[in-house]
């Protein structure tokens, strides 16, 4: 790997979240109104646990970029309205784990239903081989992704 190719996949990876956002995320959000309660924050903290059965508030602030305080306010009213359960860790007393209440469950499965009508909505009428090159690509960035240390 040269400077130039580390630059080319720095922007590459930068141009495919900003696209995302754009035509995935921020459509999506005027469809959370009958969950107007959450922020976005609360609503990406619900997504994460959905795919975790329980999972550090240190782990969940690197995935989101957020800071420890920020993170905690965040937990304290998912806490407060029922839709994360907090515990201590058995292992490690000074560790929190996160996981999602029944509550919480429905709301991410409510949330992710919405994201996944946006999503068939705007790929529908796509080529269908596209499509599969699309989602083939995807699984590899995906698993290349989870090989880096």
């Amino acid at each position: 790997m040269n400077h130039d190719n580390a630059k080319e996949i720095y922007d590459l990876a930068l141009n495919f979240m900003g696209l995302f956002r754009e035509k995935f995320a921020l459509r999506s959000r005027n469809d959370f109104s009958c969950i107007s309660y959450l922020k976005k924050n609360h609503i990406k903290i619900l997504i994460i646990l959905y795919k975790h059965e329980y999972i550090t508030m240190t782990e969940i602030g690197k995935m989101l970029d957020i800071e420890k305080g920020s993170l905690t306010t965040l937990i304290d009213s998912l806490v407060e309205n029922d839709f994360v359960n907090r515990s201590n860790d058995p292992n490690d007393r000074r560790k929190s784990l996160v996981s999602l209440s029944p509550h919480g469950r429905e709301a991410a499965d409510e949330v992710i239903g919405l994201y996944a009508q946006k999503v068939y909505r705007l790929l529908h009428e796509v080529d269908p081989e596209k499509l599969q090159k699309f989602m083939s690509s995807l699984k590899y960035v995906v698993g290349f992704m989870k090989t880096i240390e």
